[in-house]
């Protein structure tokens, strides 16, 4: 998996290459041009010598790599480029002026455009975005406001590039401050930056490559997350040729209000098609009575009851398609734990527990570090929290911290950038899927997804990132299938499980 990074990081870690290592900044802002120089290239190819590109720097470091990338593309034959300072003069980084005077000998024109003047955004094929990076810690104002806002209204005509993070986008959160360059591509320089990776950032940061500046591995640090990818879901549980169905584990789901059983029926689908050795529906009679016609053959049904908790291979699911029966819940979800169960709590089970803290506190207290997982998304984490979901939003690493410490559980915060938080260990964020999962269903398909993983023997901290990554590869796949994400349902989902798996499998 990829560390992560916050900002106050990363200003470690170059201050540390700096001053205890005493590589130079101006060698960094090199190699961080170079990188940039890479991009272009790989965008382009041999027409870049006839493009046009408009370079914008500030007056930071982030501004001094910008300024380096237009001396290599002038060494390299590129004469027609547009080069602006934006910012205050005598507020210029040491390195960054080095970077102008070297360009000024070059006999390279630098411009500081005023918004009055004409604009030279029409006629360039691209432009790269220097003005900002991770020490930008307060809102964006004029005169950069206006430039962003430009840079953002050709958006769909040029190749856009921003140097180590979109201009204006927080480098922990990934939320705007209030606005943020729409990049083509971020090209992010050492270590991949926590808000490029969750919140509003999909928004903003395009294409994702994560190039090297060269810090010596003789700079360590604490790592508090990570970007979990392709290479770390190559461990799916393996399967004996000798197996048989009790192998591969027991997922229960419980089942209550008529007009949501759709939910557990999509919970149990999701569970089988994931590899789980076998599936039951547990509700009351009267509930099972009208469900058993509408569950396919596979799924079985079992009236509650605590005899089923003697099952030493079970993983609960509650909350898809629960409702509100307090007490009866409670009693059960208590009965699971107390078998040492893993249980997936989910939807209407994170609605009473938020409803009903001192009732159920107590009750999830008595579980192991490894046995509970709570999926909110951001409405349902507020609840949790009682806080608004602005809040939940505005630090979702924070958010989802807090959720695991309060709760004793693994948390699955949803949304894009999906925050996986083990208790006392570092977050996890999974960062496949798109907006076919913005949907009524989802949600209870992975659930199935995760309790297959779990009951097939995985522990919290390889099945769970893991299910996440396949709940997101699936939507991908139909998405691809379909062309489009608008009219996917949760039932499309069903059947790539298989293609994902496989894909996984043959790696």
């Amino acid at each position: 998996m990829q560390p992560l990074v916050t900002s106050a990081q990363m200003q470690e870690i170059d201050r540390r290459t700096i001053s205890e290592l005493g590589i130079p900044e101006l060698l960094l802002m090199e190699h961080a041009a170079l990188a940039v120089v890479k991009a272009l290239m790989a965008r382009f190819g041999g027409t870049l010598i006839d493009t046009s590109g408009i370079i914008l720097a500030g007056v930071g470091k982030n501004g001094g790599d910008a300024l380096a990338v237009a001396r290599i593309l002038n060494t390299m034959g590129l004469r027609k480029n547009f080069v602006g300072m934006v910012g205050t003069p005598n507020a210029l980084s040491v390195n960054t002026k080095t970077q102008l005077e070297i360009l000024e000998r070059l006999g390279v024109p630098v411009v500081w455009p005023k918004k009055s003047e004409p604009e030279p955004f029409e006629n360039c094929d691209w432009i790269v975005d220097g003005f900002f990076g991770t020490g930008l810690s307060r809102e964006i104002k004029e005169p950069h406001l206006h430039w962003i806002k430009k840079i953002n209204s050709y958006g769909a005509q040029k190749w856009i590039v921003s140097i180590d993070l979109p201009s204006g986008l927080h480098s922990d959160t990934g939320h705007p401050m209030p606005i943020a360059v729409m990049a083509s591509e971020t090209v992010t320089l050492g270590f991949i930056k926590r808000g490029l990776v969750t919140g509003s950032a999909s928004d903003y940061v395009g294409k994702l490559t994560l190039e090297s500046i060269q810090i010596p591995r003789a700079i360590s640090f604490s790592i508090g997350a990570y970007l979990y990818g392709p290479e770390d879901a190559y461990k799916l549980p393996h399967r004996k040729s000798s197996s048989h169905k009790g192998d591969y584990g027991h997922v229960y789901v419980w089942a209550s209000e008529e007009n949501k059983q759709g939910a557990c029926i999509l919970s149990s689908l999701g569970a089988l098609r994931t590899g789980a050795g076998r599936v039951t529906v547990v509700g009351q009679k009267e509930t099972l009575k009208s469900l058993r016609q509408r569950l396919p053959p596979e799924i079985m049904t079992e009236e509650i009851g605590e005899n089923i908790f003697k099952d030493p291979k079970g993983v609960w699911i509650q909350g898809p398609g629960m409702g509100s029966e307090e007490k009866i819940s409670m009693k059960y979800l208590a009965m699971a734990i107390k078998a040492k169960w893993r249980c997936i709590l989910d939807a209407d089970a994170l609605n009473l527990l938020a409803a009903n803290p001192t009732q159920l506190i107590p009750i999830l207290q008595k579980a192991s570090i490894d046995q509970l997982v709570l999926t909110p998304h951001p409405k349902e984490a507020a609840r949790l929290l009682g806080i608004s979901v602005s809040e939940v939003e505005a630090d979702r690493f924070q958010s989802a911290k807090k959720l695991s410490e309060k709760y004793g559980a693994t948390v699955v915060l949803k949304g894009k950038g999906t925050v996986v938080q083990l208790p006392s260990e570092a977050a996890i964020i999974v960062n496949s899927g798109d907006t076919g999962l913005a949907k009524g269903g989802s949600g209870d398909l992975l659930c199935g997804i995760l309790g297959a993983f779990l009951a097939q023997g995985l522990s919290m901290v390889e099945g769970i990132p893991l299910g996440v990554y396949v709940h997101g590869k699936v939507s991908e796949r139909v998405t691809q299938a379909f062309g489009h994400s608008r009219s996917t349902v949760a039932t499309d989902l069903l059947s790539q499980i298989p293609e994902v798996l496989r894909e996984l499998e043959t790696q």
